[in-house]
């Protein structure tokens, strides 16, 4: 069973967040450290991050705020996205703290960090509202943290691409490789079916040569009528074929004739209502048609 507690704002004070107590030194160091790890592609661990403020609600002591009531948001989605490296013996877990539309607060229930890609996004709503995040522990390494696709903690978004500069489609702002780089000299299809041996040319343009046989049978015009058909059907073409084949939807050859003709006759009235597969071999290749009896 879900229990929804929504609670006066006097009485949650308590649970939101007050920022952390650090002498100037300690400031100083703390930056120090954090400015020590490139962020990309690197570990930083959430303590390290002078984003994060710390509450007083001891289960939930480092707080990010997304959003708050005096910034001018109107109800707009907050969202996260933490790549996590690393996590304490225990596991650690966040959850959302939010106003609802009398201005009280709702604490949603925590949930499990986990390795890998964690993204949490609050749906937006008609007013305006302060949202923040809450986590049980700082001792979470990650190599990725945006807070609504900005970089926070010094991290910067992920952006996935081709990250290979001597590629067609190098992309200087991609911080992690998608595996779809093409170069010069890569097998491609140019999606035309009369061409052969396509590749990746100097203009970074997919283009194949020329099939001339295919070219050569796709220009001769070929009639089979009536289509459906119940009784008798034509074929006739404007170059000579060498070769009919009438097959079943499974592949058997119900009928083949080997010589030089540019008419047939074929006799259907014997084969039940089916789609079949007329093959015809014109100028050196083969050509299919689809047929369909119907009585």
């Amino acid at each position: 069973m879900l229990f929804l507690f929504v609670v006066s704002q006097s009485s949650v004070q308590a649970q939101l967040d007050g920022h952390w107590q650090h002498s100037q030194e300690d400031s100083a160091s703390a930056l120090e450290t954090f400015e020590g790890h490139q962020m990309v592609g690197q570990a930083a661990e959430f303590c390290q991050c002078e984003e994060f403020v710390q509450g007083t609600n001891e289960n939930w002591p480092h707080v990010l705020t997304a959003a708050s009531l005096s910034d001018g948001n109107m109800g707009e989605a907050q969202s996260f996205q933490i790549i996590v490296t690393s996590l304490p013996e225990a596991g650690a877990n966040f959850r959302v703290a939010k106003t609802v539309a009398n201005g009280n607060w709702y604490f949603a229930p925590g949930e499990p960090l986990e390795i890998g890609v964690n993204t949490k996004t609050v749906s937006e709503v008609a007013f305006a509202r302060a949202v923040k995040f809450q986590f049980s522990d700082c001792n979470v390494e990650y190599t990725v943290f945006t807070l609504n696709d900005e970089g926070v903690c010094g991290s910067i978004p992920l952006v996935l691409g081709c990250t290979d500069e001597n590629a067609c489609n190098y992309n200087p702002d991609a911080t992690e490789d998608n595996q779809t780089c093409f170069s010069v000299g890569d097998v491609c299809d140019d999606g035309d079916s009369t061409t052969i041996n396509d590749a990746i040319g100097e203009d970074c343009v997919c283009l194949g040569e020329e099939d001339v046989s295919r070219v050569a049978s796709l220009d001769v015009n070929v009639n089979v009528f009536p289509n459906p058909c119940s009784d008798l059907l034509s074929i006739s073409a404007d170059s000579e074929f060498t070769s009919v084949l009438l097959r079943d939807v499974s592949g058997k050859v119900l009928f083949s004739q080997n010589n030089q003709m540019r008419d047939v006759i074929l006799d259907l009235t014997s084969l039940p209502n089916n789609l079949y597969i007329l093959e015809l071999y014109i100028n050196g290749h083969w050509q299919t048609h689809t047929v369909s009896v119907s009585h």
